[in-house]
């Protein structure tokens, strides 16, 4: 269970855009200090999703739930919020965990499919009379400009490739075959009869978190048996020789 225990209510649904704010906080700002002040914090005084700080990234609520983190009912209810901590502190150190909270929050928008813009991408100040994110304005020349390199920035991060995702990639996708009623998840050259429907979900949505889109699915049936194919392929011993 995530510290903030859905006290601001279930969403329902996916996110549609994310909030970026400042910490107004000091270098002893660590995930352990979140952690133990907002266990013990009136959290109506607001609190944001998630925190990312010099020694980490500390995720105090499910990304299902709401967070009083912008003092605007839709904010609050349709959008995540990423606190970029440590504001008050070394310049270096806040640039540094200004740049991990827009790799959170590329990696968030294509896990939820999200399109970086001026209405999802959004600053505190926009919606409520507040400095906030004040340290991100002042270095990057204003308001309009941090927004700006805040929407450029994270499409850029989500177009990044990793060393994992250079050349080809790991196959896997989700199929039924006609007449057997189960879902079968192919992987690592090997097939998995999954026993329960949010087995699908979690792999699904893991899938999709770390490559950007949505498992190939498939439906075969026994007139075409592309599923007899596959498991011969994976049954065959490898040649030696040609």
């Amino acid at each position: 269970m995530s510290i903030c225990k859905g006290i601001a209510g279930r969403r329902g649904k996916n996110p549609i855009g994310i909030f970026m704010h400042n910490g107004a906080d000091g270098p002893n700002a660590t995930t352990e200090y979140y952690k133990n002040y907002l266990q013990r914090a009136n959290l109506e005084n607001g609190f944001a999703h998630y925190y990312v700080c010099s020694d980490g990234i500390l995720q105090t609520e499910d990304d299902s739930n709401c967070a009083w983190h912008c003092g605007n009912s839709n904010g609050n209810l349709n959008f995540l919020g990423i606190e970029v901590c440590q504001s008050m502190g070394d310049l270096n150190t806040f640039r540094s965990n200004e740049e991990k909270a827009l790799q959170l929050a590329a990696r968030k928008c294509k896990q939820y499919g999200i399109v970086p813009s001026a209405n999802t991408i959004m600053l505190h100040q926009e919606v409520y009379a507040t400095a906030c994110p004040h340290r991100s304005v002042e270095i990057h020349g204003g308001a309009s400009a941090t927004k700006a390199y805040f929407v450029k920035r994270i499409t850029e991060l989500m177009n990044e490739k990793t060393e994992d995702q250079e050349g080809e990639e790991t196959m896997q996708c989700m199929f039924t075959v006609e007449g057997k009623g189960c879902v079968y998840w192919y992987h690592d050259d090997k097939i998995t009869a999954l026993g329960h429907p949010d087995e699908m979900k979690i792999l699904m949505d893991i899938y999709k978190a770390n490559n950007g889109r949505d498992m190939p699915s498939y439906h075969w049936t026994q007139k075409a048996p592309w599923h007899a194919r596959l498991l011969a392929v994976l049954n065959r011993k490898p040649s030696t020789s040609i």
